[in-house]
């Protein structure tokens, strides 16, 4: 038998995509960035241990791969036709060739995969009692992050706040030590589901340690997985797949509030700290650029809140795309702060907390911007004493160093939105243009000082 080329080969490694592969032997569901189903390399029961890294992750990040956690099988998918279907090195060369319309040689490869292995009946979800939430808030002063958040530069009613703020949001310690903290994830009806642990150095940014391929990754652990290797449940038996945007179940507290939406939970703490007014607005953290999902989202879509979006400065395109894709038309991305506020010196990674923390010690603030979002700063007038700004985060003529008047009053915000759908000249693009929208507007603006000079261009 001849030797298949190598250049044929390359061409057929290249071209092999691991989400097609996979999917013709297992049902797959997306996972933030990844895609998730039932490993069938053992008798697998929870849907979450078996990972696929589609092809459009990058190399560096373990893109174009499989990983089981469980039975610790991994690879590309060649690897995956080799260990599956027991195919050898050639015959897996040969079954891609056939898949994607590539003449390797005339070696008949007729195997066919088998239907994918039926789901079993769905798990009870995995929830933890509101006293395990409380016992570990106890002592989260003692750990590192918190202590960092101490140090900013608050004044005397935001350092009172914070501690209101740790509180609401059930900030708590976890097992591995002090370097490590704990943020809830509650559902919006009350039901905690688990804890994201996260390691911070003492300058308030993350701990970052080596993965099994040598690649620098965030240190970060879950409530439930440790609980898991400490045998105190069975894995197998419950479903711990289940997640919910931190501060989520602040939406019960607050009903009327306006919710912003940003990445990282520190971000979020940082800003319901510095804004306080949580009947206005709460401040809610989906874990990450790739972690805007419907899923998680889907309390905000049915309670039918206005929604706020702060991406970090490189993730506006790709949350834009989500959101679009969403299609909930009371969901926008507010992209003033970084127009306004971001400095070269910040980086293209800049975050929203980052941006504000630096605001905060030199005492800047954005200067009032015209509709394309164009800003500079100004020194703020307002001084702590302490080297920050401390404007008064609800009256809207403030010194407030992160949002423009308007965005300050949650009924201007609504009513923004739909105007600026009615008159699509006015703030930007926007997606749709509903009847609907129009028949408010007249009354608001009539009561409404603000909108009344939006309109009129004062």
């Amino acid at each position: 038998m001849a030797k298949i080329p190598e250049s044929i080969v390359r061409h057929v490694q290249d071209v092999a995509r691991i989400e097609d592969v996979v999917s013709d032997f297992v049902d797959l569901r997306k996972a933030g960035m990844n895609l998730t189903g039932l490993c069938p390399f053992h008798d697998d029961k929870h849907d979450g241990n078996f990972i696929v890294r589609p092809s459009t992750v990058s190399e560096q990040r373990g893109g174009n791969t499989f990983k089981c956690f469980v039975c610790e099988k991994k690879g590309g998918p060649v690897k995956f036709l080799m260990e599956h279907a027991r195919l050898s090195f050639p015959d897996a060369i040969r079954w891609l060739g056939k898949k994607y319309c590539i003449e390797v040689d005339d070696v008949p490869v007729n195997w066919t995969p088998p239907p994918p292995r039926p789901k079993p009946a769905p798990l009870p979800r995995l929830t933890f009692k509101r006293q395990t939430v409380a016992d570990s808030m106890k002592d989260v002063e003692q750990t590192l992050f918190v202590k960092w958040l101490r140090s900013l530069p608050w004044s005397d009613e935001q350092q009172a706040r914070l501690t209101e703020v740790l509180r609401l949001y059930c900030v708590g310690t976890c097992p591995h030590g002090p370097e490590w903290v704990a943020f809830w994830q509650i559902t919006h009806d009350g039901v905690p589901l688990t804890a994201k642990y996260m390691k911070y150095h003492a300058d308030g940014h993350r701990v970052k340690d080596r993965d099994e391929q040598g690649r620098k990754v965030f240190a970060s652990d879950w409530e439930h997985a440790w609980r898991a290797r400490q045998k105190q449940y069975d894995p197998d038996k419950w479903d711990t797949s289940s997640r919910a945007l931190f501060g989520c179940h602040l939406l019960a507290k607050y009903p009327n509030a306006v919710v912003n939406l940003v990445e990282s939970e520190k971000t979020a703490l940082i800003m319901a700290t510095y804004y306080g007014d949580f009947r206005q607005q709460i401040w809610l953290a989906c874990g990450g650029l790739n972690f805007l999902q419907l899923s998680m989202l889907q309390p905000l879509i049915e309670q039918g809140r206005t929604v706020w979006l702060w991406p970090d400065k490189d993730g506006a395109e790709k949350w834009q795309q989500v959101a679009d894709k969403m299609g909930y038309d009371r969901m926008n991305i507010y992209i003033g702060f970084f127009a306004s506020c971001w400095r070269e010196e910040d980086g293209d990674k800049a975050d929203v907390a980052d941006i504000a923390i630096r605001m905060m010690r030199t005492g800047d603030k954005p200067r009032h911007t015209t509709g394309e979002g164009q800003g500079a700063t100004e020194k703020s007038s307002t001084d702590t004493g302490q080297g920050g700004a401390t404007p008064d985060p609800v009256t809207c003529d403030s010194n407030d160093p992160f949002m423009d008047d308007e965005m300050l009053d949650p009924q201007v915000r609504e009513m923004r939105m739909k105007m600026s759908r009615v008159h699509s000249s006015g703030w930007g693009k926007w997606p749709t243009c509903n009847v609907k929208d129009v028949h408010s507007v007249g009354e608001i603006i009539s009561n409404h000082p603000i909108l009344t000079k939006l309109l009129n261009n004062e």
